[in-house]
């Protein structure tokens, strides 16, 4: 069902009250009837690579040599879905491929990949960055039509868009030590490298940063990892008119002798349409003692407890080597109350010397009392809900909307005793009966005038930046805000788009507003619409760009639960109604058919 423009009443009044229980979330592996097999290889990345509205998965072989594609396809008889495997890229040198970002980097709205190789035998951690086109013709890449970055980069760059044209720029630095921008352009396969002004210190390595709004003016900024003097800092580069400038610097002189791991950026707290910057800490090398800071002001430590029963956990610290990805925390809101949660990947020490190592929900809960902080909120580990479907080391969990819902479910690669990488999808039997939005923003270069008759979405977009305001069942104002895919370095692992939970909240969404990038010079492009219906999935299309007013909506609504229930309700009522009325009227009619009789065998004294 598509809805371009609407004028709804504010609130649904239901009309039929229905009892149903609300159970636990529950989970189970379907890796097996959604992909046919058991999934070889790693988690790389999400995009939808063939326009189709399904999300598909990539993976990297074992060697890091082989990524291959799982294009998801609806199977129309059932609410199943399907994967078709397929290889995009084969290496033939001794480089491994070390992260993939799908992106269309020249405006043809066709997904490009940005692929990062590093040697395993070289002596430095230096990377290749190359851009392998998307083939219009093919529906794949070409590996023999890519451009590569001239010379090795010191680390993984990672996308924003520097000069607001909704074509995806690069920023890193040269093994040099130089920190440059790649800026790319619509209809052409090259680039410009320009050096990042300032003359800022040297990034910390692993590469941490995003591009993502700070300052809540649905513009995207930008904030990264850097080091001056041996003393890690966070950059923070605000967007005024167009303009990225070196704003301020965040000390992190408080974790001087601490693992770091990457920090998140998400709306964690009391639904005030604000960003929150959250790190996972290490305390020492091994990760015995984990906790988890966040950002106001100063950094404050979160009442997270990391213990089971008399089991302590923490997360796992980073590997050496060519995979040395750091402590990652994905964001996504798993119960759609209203507050992202979050997936870690934790280990404990077992018996015979080693490490267990699973992965687990850390569930967003309110605090109050002594301990907690300004923010109101805390994390709480599900020790109940297991996401392990075997005896395998976690590595690599991700949130992931397998039924295009607005439910999360998860993917999660896990390593295996024989040394092999196994990718399973984990379903959530979601038995609430709870609202979202989920919103994805493209890039707007066309409508209905894309290159090859193909829709106008099937990219990420990075960058864009979305809010929602409405009032839950209290009468309370409520608010989320959320950057689409602001991370890209060290396989974040982030979805195309934005799932807001709204909890038990019925009502029509009172506004939702979107922003994009602009040019250098030039106002904030942002637009807003009114009363959204709730289960609902909006493509946003802004274009043209420099025009809000004429931006598009495309809204698919997903009835939830409530709505098919009360139509099953609905449907009962009006059935038994019809029986009720259907056994009458034969008793009616048998009844005339007597009477009828006996009025025939009467006798007629008028006939004598």
């Amino acid at each position: 069902m598509t809805v371009t423009t609407m004028k709804l009443r504010k609130q649904i009044i239901p009309f039929i009250f229905l009892f149903h229980g609300c159970l636990s979330n529950s989970i189970q592996d379907i890796t097996t009837s959604a992909f046919g097999t058991v999934v070889q290889g790693k988690l790389a990345a999400f995009g939808d690579f063939n326009a189709d509205k399904h999300t598909d998965i990539f993976t990297l072989s074992d060697d890091g040599k082989t990524l291959k594609l799982f294009s998801a396809t609806s199977d129309r008889t059932s609410s199943e879905f399907k994967f078709e495997e397929k290889v995009l890229l084969k290496t033939t040198t001794d480089a491994v491929i070390t992260n993939v970002v799908p992106a269309d980097f020249n405006g043809d709205t066709q997904m490009d990949l940005f692929i990062t190789t590093q040697s395993v035998h070289a002596s430095s951690l230096s990377v290749n960055g190359c851009v392998y086109w998307g083939s219009l013709s093919k529906g794949s890449i070409d590996e023999n039509d890519k451009l590569c970055i001239n010379g090795e980069l010191k680390d993984q760059p990672f996308v924003l868009d520097v000069n607001g044209d909704m074509i995806p720029d690069l920023v890193g630095e040269k093994s040099q030590g130089s920190r440059f921008y790649w800026i790319f352009h619509q209809n052409m396969k090259n680039y410009t490298e320009e050096a990042v002004p300032g003359n800022p210190p040297p990034l910390s390595h692993p590469t941490a940063g995003a591009f993502v709004d700070l300052d809540n003016n649905l513009v995207a900024d930008l904030c990264v990892m850097s080091e001056m003097g041996g003393k890690r800092q966070l950059e923070v580069w605000m967007n005024k008119n167009g303009h990225l400038d070196w704003t301020k610097n965040i000390s992190m002189d408080i974790f001087a002798k601490k693992i770091i791991g990457q920090p998140v950026f998400a709306d964690l707290g009391n639904q005030d349409s604000h960003i929150d910057t959250v790190l996972p800490v290490c305390d020492d090398d091994m990760c015995a003692k984990s906790s988890i800071y966040y950002f106001a002001e100063t950094w404050e430590k979160m009442p997270v407890t990391f213990k089971a029963g008399n089991q302590e956990w923490g997360f796992v610290p980073p590997s050496k080597g060519v995979d040395r990805a750091p402590i990652t925390l994905r964001t996504g809101d798993f119960n759609l109350d209203g507050f992202q949660d979050m997936l870690a990947v934790l280990k404990t020490p077992n018996n015979k010397g080693g490490n267990i190592t699973k992965a687990y929900i850390l569930q967003n809960v309110p605090c109050s009392g002594a301990g907690c902080n300004g923010l109101g909120r805390t994390f709480s580990i599900r020790w109940d809900l297991s996401l392990q479907p075997n005896t395998d080391l976690a590595v690599y969990p991700a949130f992931f909307d397998y039924k295009e819902n607005g439910i999360l479910d998860v993917v999660l690669t896990s390593y295996s005793s024989d040394k092999k990488y196994h990718t399973h999808l984990l379903e959530q039997d979601f038995s609430e009966d709870a609202n979202f939005l989920k919103i994805m923003v493209v890039s707007g270069l066309c409508f209905d005038n894309c290159p090859n008759d193909r829709e106008p979405y099937g990219v990420n977009q990075y960058g864009p930046v979305v809010k929602y305001t409405t009032q839950n069942v209290d009468g309370k104002t409520i608010s989320g805000i959320g950057t689409q895919l602001s991370q890209s370095a060290y396989t974040p692992l982030q979805l195309p788009f934005t799932i807001f939970g709204l909890g038990q909240t019925p009502n029509f969404v009172d506004k939702i507003e979107v922003g994009i990038p602009n040019p250098p010079g030039t106002s904030i492009r942002q637009k807003s619409w009114a009363s959204i219906i709730p289960n609902s999935q909006l493509i946003i299309i802004p274009y043209p760009n420099n025009t809000p007013s004429s931006w598009k909506n495309k809204l698919f609504v997903t009835p939830s639960r409530m709505v098919m229930l009360t139509g099953a309700t609905l449907l009962g009522t009006c059935g038994f109604i019809a029986g009720l009325v259907g056994i009458l009227h034969w008793r009616e009619k048998v009844e005339d058919k007597k009477e009828k009789l006996q009025e025939a065998h009467k006798f007629h004294f008028d006939a004598m």
